[in-house]
């Protein structure tokens, strides 16, 4: 019985004490002002969202254009990540067919231009929890274009592996459950790799991969739950177009952009926290 008590005990304080980390990760979370960061991020994000479909439409329009097979898993694939954009996307779509590589460079222009202020929202927080100055312009501009690189390798292998899975559980039967976790799973490995690059390289000082991989982890492992959530939540449940109309997509777009960045950032922060809790004990 008193091995019980003794038991009881240690779980309730090991639950005390999570509770305690929780508060101060939060609590650091809005001294550094995260939820503005995550709304710059959202909005930078979604403009460049625009030529970022445009620069995918372009290329996919000519790689997939006798295969419309595949074009669909792919623009099912975003859309099922990216709910309320689903119309951009088929409309970006249809217009690379005719544009082709003219429609690819005008969206990489636009990605340059729009894209690098994502990243550049993105350097200035981070730098700022970690207490050191915004780099320059010109090292931020380059930093940027190397994190866009980082993330469209990230999408192009995630959009891969989907695609993949999608199509060898639609060929054998009795594997959909599997091969769905195995589709997640890849998922969170891409995206927790991406993320740990981008914690580490974005900020100006050596912190290591070793220091950013578990906020990294923790945030992809909450990203894409909460994106299905959301697009559950907006199919079944919401009715923004109701409230916005035809601005309903931009709405739900910008919305989705705003939590995925907003779980980004507390897997910034948490990095951050433990850091500093390892060097003071």
């Amino acid at each position: 019985m008193s091995g019980f008590r003794e038991k009881m005990r240690g779980a309730a304080s090991s639950l005390g004490a999570w509770k305690r980390d929780a508060g101060a990760l939060w609590k650091e979370f809005a001294l550094h002002d995260g939820s503005q960061a995550a709304a710059a991020f959202a909005f930078f994000a979604f403009l460049s969202l625009f030529a970022l479909l445009i620069l995918a439409s372009g290329i996919l329009g000519m790689v997939l254009r006798n295969r419309p097979d595949l074009l669909r898993r792919a623009v099912d694939y975003v859309v099922s990540r990216a709910p309320g954009i689903s119309e951009m996307v088929e409309e970006a779509l249809d217009t690379s067919a005719d544009l082709g590589g003219l429609l690819g460079v005008i969206g990489f222009l636009g990605l340059l231009l729009t894209g690098t202020k994502v990243t550049d929202s993105l350097q200035v927080w981070l730098n700022r929890i970690w207490g050191f100055e915004k780099p320059s312009f010109a090292r931020r501009k380059s930093k940027g274009l190397v994190i866009l690189l980082v993330v469209a390798l990230a999408v192009s292998l995630g959009l891969f592996l989907n695609i993949i899975l999608v199509y060898a559980a639609g060929k054998v039967g009795g594997l959909k459950i599997p091969l769905s976790l195995l589709a997640f799973l890849g998922a969170v490995a891409v995206q927790a790799t991406a993320l740990a690059f981008i914690f580490a390289y974005a900020t100006e000082t050596r912190i290591g991969m070793r220091n950013v991989w578990k906020g990294a982890l923790a945030a992809a492992f909450l990203i894409n739950p909460l994106l299905l959530l959301l697009t559950w939540y907006y199919t079944h449940m919401g009715d923004l177009a109701a409230v916005y109309g035809s601005f309903a997509g931009v709405v739900l777009g910008i919305l989705t952009i705003y939590y995925a960045a907003y779980v980004i950032y507390l897997g910034a922060e948490l990095n951050h926290f433990l850091y500093k809790r390892k060097k003071a004990a």
